[in-house]
């Protein structure tokens, strides 16, 4: 007899007989393909960001752990509770304040180290941070959904632990098996990071197009989730990047601490909805918030390097901030920085 998932998120509006249609028979095979598809550029990804760590890297970010520091705190502690005052500030419906909950919980995502280029940020850092926090998730992220998830649960509901902490051993397992590499077969690494690279350009948006498919509510979700979508990242963004003023550090590893902290891994959160919320009936409504950042965060994000570019054109001063550290963008290359993202 099939045993029954441990995990019943209770939910206002999910019941059955809500009215609404069953869903297409189409959609499991869509939802299995994407699954698949998700959990493999995911891996991608993250082979490819193992690719650009080499050792030097780290031992030199070890020597000066303050930005990881700055971004743990910004990322894990900050950031949970902001989404979660903000998700009853707008008084968010639970299906969709679920899916909020955990990109707020979620470790870093990987287009950060594309911002964190184009701002002439310090990319090592970057690239370190954001396995730093998906390393810190493994333990941070199923801590945060135990503290806050409470509102949106019933009291005999848990959220399922053993599968997140399996997802991320999933995902740890690639960047190690990328630093291996790096540090083993130097001369591959380049070649694997491209090859992650063009696939992983190619499956995104793959991944977009089916999940508007499996879930179009996501497009008549409400005005409250679209602005909590657009919102989420600028906040993240200045309270990352306020967070290293406070503590003096320079303007180069402010912005590299600012785009670590808004932009969250949309995908990881895809990954873990997927793995430990399938069986629940309208676990897709659990996706709408994920689908909806993961697009706002790179509209925010193209807008805030614009402004910095305008900045930095009509600055008066047309070189680089004397805290920019000539160097760090091109001791990893632009195809070493796109093939993590």
């Amino acid at each position: 007899m099939e045993t029954e998932l441990p995990t019943t998120i209770y939910m206002s509006t999910m019941n059955d007989t809500d009215g609404r249609p069953p869903p297409p028979a189409y959609l499991d095979e869509l939802r299995l393909g994407n699954s698949i598809l998700t959990t493999f550029i995911l891996v991608l990804i993250m082979l490819g960001m193992g690719c650009v760590i080499s050792i030097k890297d780290l031992k030199t970010t070890c020597r000066r752990p303050v930005g990881v520091l700055i971004g743990f705190i910004s990322q894990f502690l900050v950031m949970p509770l902001l989404t979660f005052s903000l998700a009853h500030a707008l008084q968010i419906e639970p299906q969709f304040a679920i899916g909020m909950l955990i990109i707020g919980c979620s470790p870093g995502g990987t287009i950060s180290n594309l911002f964190t280029y184009w701002t002439n940020g310090d990319t090592c850092l970057s690239v370190v941070m954001t396995t730093a926090s998906t390393i810190f998730a493994f333990g941070m992220m199923p801590l945060n959904l135990f503290i806050y998830s409470r509102s949106w649960t019933s009291k005999t509901s848990v959220i399922p632990y053993k599968e997140i902490a399996i997802a991320f051993a999933i995902i740890i397992a690639p960047v190690s098996f990328g630093m291996l590499v790096r540090y083993k077969l130097k001369r591959w690494a380049p070649y694997v990071e491209k090859i992650c690279s063009i696939l992983s350009l190619i499956g995104i948006p793959i991944v977009i197009t089916l999940n508007g498919i499996i879930n179009p509510r996501m497009f008549t979700s409400g005005w409250k989730v679209w602005f909590a979508s657009v919102t989420l990242p600028f906040l993240g963004f200045s309270i990352g990047y306020g967070m290293a003023r406070l503590l003096k550090q320079s303007h180069t590893i402010c912005r590299t601490i600012a785009f670590e902290t808004g932009v969250q891994n949309a995908a990881l959160t895809f990954t873990l909805i997927l793995l430990t919320f399938s069986r629940d009936p309208d676990f897709g409504d659990l996706l709408t918030f994920p689908s909806l950042f993961g697009m706002f965060t790179l509209v925010d994000g193209l807008v805030c390097v614009a402004i910095w570019r305008v900045v930095m054109k009509y600055s008066k001063n047309k070189t680089l901030p004397n805290d920019c550290k000539e160097g760090s963008n091109d001791k990893l290359g632009i195809e070493n920085v796109v093939s993590a993202t």
